[in-house]
C-alpha cells in the first residue's frame, strides 16, 4: 500500500496534541525505567556492563518495551480520537497497521540501539554505580518514550497510513 500523507503543516491544535502525547511518552517511560532498574538492579552498589545481569544486555529489553509501547499506546489512542472526531488528522491507519509498524519500530531500535550501547560501553569501565544506571536508564527511557511516541503520532496526524 502506498504512504498517503497530507499535504501542509500541521495546525496548532495537532502541535499542542503532539506536545502533549510526547511529554506523556517521556514521563511514563521516565518512571518504569526507574522501576525497572530498581527491580532489576536494586541492592547492588555497583552493576556490570558486560554478561548476564549487565547493561548491555538489560538495553534489549528495555528498548524493545519502551519503543513497542510508546508507539502502540498512544497510535491506538490516537486513532480512537481521530474516529470519535477529538482529535484532526489527515488519514486513518488500520489497527493491524499500527501494531505492524509498533513491532518493527521496536525490533529495529532494540537492534540499533543495543548496538550502538555496545560500542559506546566499550570505551567505560566494566561496572557503573548503581545511582549512574539509575540516572542513565531514566533519561534513556524518557528520551526513547518521547522520540518513539512522537514520531508514531506525528504519522497518524499528518495521514502516513502505511
Amino acid at each position: 500500500m502506498p504512504i498517503q500523507e497530507s499535504r501542509g503543516p500541521m495546525t496548532a491544535a495537532q502541535r499542542r496534541y503532539l506536545a502533549v502525547e510526547t511529554v506523556i511518552g517521556a514521563t511514563i517511560n521516565a518512571i518504569l525505567s526507574a522501576a525497572f532498574v530498581f527491580i532489576v538492579f536494586g541492592g547492588h552498589a555497583t552493576v556490570p556492563v558486560w554478561g548476564p545481569g549487565g547493561l548491555v544486555l538489560d538495553a534489549v529489553p528495555q528498548t524493545l518495551m519502551v519503543s513497542l509501547m510508546s508507539m502502540l499506546v498512544p497510535g491506538l489512542l490516537t486513532r480512537k480520537r481521530l474516529i470519535a472526531g477529538k482529535v484532526n488528522g489527515a488519514a486513518l491507519a488500520t489497527v493491524g497497521t499500527i501494531v505492524r509498524r509498533s513491532i518493527l519500530v521496536a525490533v529495529l531500535l532494540a537492534g540499533a540501539l543495543t548496538g550502538l550501547q555496545s560500542v559506546l560501553f566499550s570505551f567505560g569501565p566494566p561496572r557503573l554505580t548503581f545511582g549512574v544506571v539509575l540516572a542513565a536508564k531514566v533519561l534513556y527511557g524518557a528520551i526513547l518514550g518521547a522520540a518513539v511516541a512522537g514520531y508514531g503520532v506525528r504519522r497518524l496526524l499528518v495521514g502516513v497510513t502505511a
